[in-house]
């Protein structure tokens, strides 16, 4: 399979994999295996829908001014679009206060 130069390649910050595994493990806990498989096939999917489309991010007051936001299920990922590059800068909680996560 050729990867399409057309769409850019998706790289996670080591916060956005420690997200992950938090909300695979607390839909775990919660939920079960099943609902671990289907949330993060959400997650997945919406990760591919901005690799196809960059742009559809919004800025937030909360993020720095660099920083997209992309409203998945009951998370957002925090991105940024740079070089024909997607950096998964975080993947949050939508009703956590997004600018503590990014206080200096």
């Amino acid at each position: 399979m050729t990867r399409n130069p057309q769409i850019p390649s998706a790289k996670f910050s080591p916060e956005a994999r420690n997200d992950l595994a938090d909300i695979r493990r607390y839909t775990f806990d919660r939920f079960g295996e099943e609902q671990v498989d289907a949330y993060v096939s959400k997650l997945a999917e919406g990760i591919q829908r901005v690799r196809a489309m960059p742009g559809i991010g919004r800025r937030h007051y909360e993020i720095p001014d660099d920083l997209l936001l992309v409203k998945v299920e009951q998370h957002y990922l925090v991105y940024q679009y740079v070089d024909d590059q997607i950096y998964i800068v975080r993947i949050l909680f939508a009703r956590s206060n997004l600018g503590r996560y990014f206080e200096e």
